[in-house]
């Protein structure tokens, strides 16, 4: 009889955990939010880091690597 009871308390907690959902605060209405931020690009002149992916460098293999363009 124990054994059915831990084993009926289990699934009841299994179930209960599985459908807790973490619920979020809001503080505002959502108006000051931005779903989709303005991606800012670099200017002109100024230097980024750039993926250059494996290439043959003075006749030797070079792994590919991030460099400043």
């Amino acid at each position: 009889m124990k054994k059915i009871l831990f084993s009926v308390a289990a699934l009841v907690v299994s179930f209960a955990a599985s459908t807790a959902h973490a619920t979020t605060v809001n503080f505002d209405s959502g108006s000051s939010k931005m779903n989709n931020p303005p991606v800012v690009k670099p200017g002109k002149h100024q230097k980024r880091k750039v993926w250059v992916p494996a290439h043959r460098s003075h006749g030797r293999l070079a792994k590919g690597h991030y460099v400043w363009r």
